[in-house]
């Protein structure tokens, strides 16, 4: 058994939680080796990373060789499923192990929402992070992200000593915002060109953030204490340079087609005239897919600058290093681009890499599905926190052991989409990931559901078309089936946690137009209607 002692509960829990955690993480991990103490830990998230373009899940592209190194070392989770298909929702279940319905928040309309007198509807955030549990068992925690669904203003961050956003540009700069809105409003050009002039960086759409977290990271790890006796560290590093535009610096941007001639830069992704639809020249897509390549290529190299420092610093021993995603990037496979639009494999298909020396196996792969809904949990078990409370997942060292579940397990991502065309009321996608199988089931603003299913032993990336499953027939009905059971699961799992107490700031016209400004445009304000009250998950995506 492990020779530290867990640390206790956070929080008390009630029967009915406790119950349905237990049933939800089906499998315990076996106690493992003596150790002398818990290891380090170091999360890493590449935003926007679909699995099936590195080389360890059968890319044909060497776009990431330092992972493909790092994988050799350890245990490859081939059938990793996120939450959902973009950003906040998905990064909220990785660091609560919690699914979407669950954790509560869905959308990010669910910040602008009002009550009838026009007051804030305070965000329904659900869940303990795994800092907290750290935190709480003797951990310094630090996270260093560069993306705006990873503030405050969402959630993140309690339990961390240190959570800090790094790649600013003119519109989330602290200092160079409210001037350059101000100069706007005055309608100052001139003193918005001077702006311009004296922080080039912050208004390049294109300049790379990963080195400043990375350099954040390191100088963190370096900065900590060093004694024998010193207390574990977690840290957490989100790198978004793989997101659009894709613009990698070079060389990276001539890595994979040097010889294209053609007028797609990887800029202008989401723009109403973007180059990048679905009728454009097979050629010039070609090239868009290697620019996202190189963008991989870029990251991948940065990730090992991280992992050399870990070297240097004596930490690659005692660190148990987890890689992953928070979701994938679409082109076109089935008629949409980026992400957000849909749950196809393209869109939830993601890596994860556990590392631990000495612990877990080197050069293992798993083929049973798992999710991010697991990673908090089996950092949980690591640090030697028994059977941490209210976590959906659950621990994957059993699993990178050989050992099998004790239940069938089923991984579920989730997505509204709303069409303004149609009404308030979201389209609601559904994804389960169980054995081999991937079933895709979209329920239009009227009611009306559709299944699509996918033989992953037969096309591991769910590429084509699926089979369309007869909504009258025996295969949907035990879709359905699952569906139930996982809704009294969850449900009575939700029901035992309560809403966080911290008070998240509503969105306001200027956090609107940082995230129009990277596409997220059109996320119009929500009404005070059932459709989109402090339930919306859970009311709709598992629930109908």
């Amino acid at each position: 058994m492990v020779s530290w002692s867990p640390a206790r509960d956070r929080r008390h829990v009630s029967a009915s939680l406790r119950a349905a955690s237990l049933a939800l993480i089906s499998l315990a991990c076996s106690p493992g080796p003596d150790l002398s103490g818990p290891p380090n830990i170091l999360l890493i998230s590449i935003d926007t990373l679909r699995a099936d373009h590195l080389p360890i899940y059968g890319y044909d592209r060497p776009t990431s060789p330092r992972l493909t190194r790092l994988a050799q070392a350890g245990v490859v989770f081939e059938n990793a499923t996120a939450s959902s298909s973009w950003t906040l929702p998905s990064h909220l279940s990785m660091l609560t192990g919690l699914s979407v319905s669950a954790h509560g928040i869905c959308d990010d309309r669910l910040w602008t929402r009002q009550d009838p007198e026009g007051n804030p509807v305070p965000a329904p955030l659900h869940g303990t992070f795994v800092s907290e549990h750290l935190s709480d068992a003797g951990y310094r925690c630090a996270g260093f992200y560069s993306w705006k669904y990873l503030d405050d203003q969402f959630g993140f961050g309690p339990g961390f000593e240190t959570w800090e956003r790094l790649g600013h540009t003119f519109y989330s700069h602290p200092e160079v915002a409210p001037e350059f809105e101000r100069l706007r409003l005055a309608g100052d050009e001139d003193g918005m060109r001077a702006l311009a002039a004296k922080h080039p960086k912050l208004f390049n759409d294109t300049a790379p953030s990963s080195p400043e977290v990375i350099d954040r990271a390191l100088a963190w790890l370096r900065a900590g204490d060093t004694a024998a006796n010193a207390p574990p560290f977690f840290l957490f590093v989100h790198l978004f340079d793989v997101h659009d535009p894709y613009v990698p610096p070079e060389p990276f941007s001539d890595l994979f087609d040097p010889d294209y001639s053609g007028t797609i830069t990887g800029r202008r992704i989401t723009a109403p005239d973007s180059p990048m639809r679905g009728d454009m020249a097979p050629r010039d897509l070609e090239h868009l897919i290697a620019l996202y390549d190189g963008e991989i290529a870029w990251v991948d190299s940065e990730i090992g600058r991280l992992l050399d420092g870990l070297d240097e610093l004596a930490h690659d021993r005692n660190t148990l290093t987890v890689i992953t995603s928070d979701h994938g990037e679409e082109f076109f496979e089935h008629g949409h681009k980026t992400h957000r639009r849909q749950l196809h494999r393209e869109s939830v298909h993601v890596p994860l890499i556990m590392v631990w020396p000495d612990v877990l196996p080197a050069s293992t792969r798993v083929p049973m599905p798992t999710g991010l809904i697991d990673i908090a949990p089996t950092l949980c078990h690591a640090a030697g926190i028994d059977g941490a409370p209210g976590m959906e997942g659950m621990d994957l060292c059993g699993l990178a052991l050989g050992e099998s579940p004790a239940m069938d397990v089923t991984r579920v991502a989730e997505l509204l989409v709303f069409d303004p065309a149609a009404g308030p009321t979201p389209e609601r996608h559904l994804g389960l990931a169980f054995g081999s199988e991937y079933a895709l089931r979209v329920t239009s603003a009227d009611g009306a559901a559709d299944w699509t299913a996918f033989d992953l032993a037969q096309e591991p990336r769910g590429r084509g078309p699926g089979r369309a499953v007869d909504s009258d027939g025996p295969e949907a009905r035990e879709l359905e089936e699952r569906v139930t059971r996982l809704r009294g699961l969850i449900g009575t799992l939700r029901d035992g946690l309560p809403q966080r107490a911290e008070t998240l700031p509503p969105l306001d016209e200027e956090d609107l137009r940082q995230l129009a400004a990277m596409g997220y445009a059109g996320q119009d304000e929500a009404s005070d209607g059932e459709s989109n009250d402090g339930r919306l998950c859970i009311d709709g995506c598992i629930w109908h």
